[in-house]
């Protein structure tokens, strides 16, 4: 038997250090590998994040008074308002409705919606108003529903028991009146046939991104129990899908 002898053997402990450096280096490499993925993930995770955040951050902001208070509506004392033939305590209060558009993009056929009082509320009705002119708009067909086919001119600023109030967004009131001679209130007790509509939807211009667009509702309040507190809610819709509603309360005293 012949006995070779192999100068180039490696020792079993040589061996074994490599063997403990390459699991060392095997970790290493993984642990890096993973450290990586990892950051991946979370540069992922957080880019849908982003985009998420960016997506439910789209929304439109509704700026308005959150509170109507109304004092000293009741004429005769009768805890009502109402109107008869010798008083006409009603009115017509305007809202206006600023949309803030926060959205990544322009929003096209916006609108308000007045969503109707709740039950045992006040009645009444929604109505149109052009402000170039002053007058309460006449208006057959449409979401808009005025008195009787009359036109009611707001310009005089005198008090009167018989002439239905019109309250500006700020507060002045105006008194119907003839067109003609805008200091003359006219009578306004005669003017009963009210149809009421629930839900009215009043039209916006187009709010391009990081712009505000201006809108404006008008209710009549044409009878009501006294004291009255209540709620109204206003819905923006649009073609986009990017909805909002506000909730505004009325005290009627």
């Amino acid at each position: 038997m012949t006995i070779i002898n192999n100068d180039s053997a490696i020792s079993e402990v040589m061996a074994l250090l490599m063997l403990v450096l390459v699991a060392v280096s095997a970790s290493a490499a993984y642990y890096t590998w993973i450290a990586n993925l990892q950051e991946e993930v979370q540069i992922t995770g957080s880019e849908v994040t982003e985009t998420r955040l960016n997506t439910f951050m789209s929304e439109i902001e509704i700026v308005c008074y959150p509170e109507y208070v109304y004092y000293n509506t009741d004429s005769n004392l009768d805890c009502k308002i109402t109107s008869n033939a010798t008083l006409d305590e009603r009115f017509i209060q305007e809202i206006q409705v600023l949309v803030v558009n926060k959205a990544l993009f322009n929003l096209t056929n916006v609108k308000v919606r007045a969503v109707s009082f709740g039950n045992g509320s006040p009645e009444w009705a929604a109505l149109h108003f052009d402000h170039s002119t002053g007058r309460l708009q006449d208006r057959e067909e449409g979401d808009f529903h005025p008195f009787t086919n009359k036109s009611l001119y707001f310009t005089s600023e005198n008090k009167t028991n018989t002439s239905i109030r019109y309250i500006t967004d700020e507060g002045c009131p105006y008194f119907a009146s003839n067109y003609s001679n805008g200091n003359t209130t006219i009578n306004t007790t005669n003017l009963t046939d009210l149809t009421p509509l629930h839900n009215p939807t009043y039209e916006m211009d187009d709010i391009s991104k990081g712009e505000v667009g201006t809108g404006y509702v008008y209710l009549l309040i044409n009878h009501t129990t006294l004291p009255a507190d209540t709620a109204l809610k206003l819905y923006i819709t649009n073609d986009q899908g990017v909805d909002a509603y506000r909730t505004i309360w009325f005290s009627i005293q």
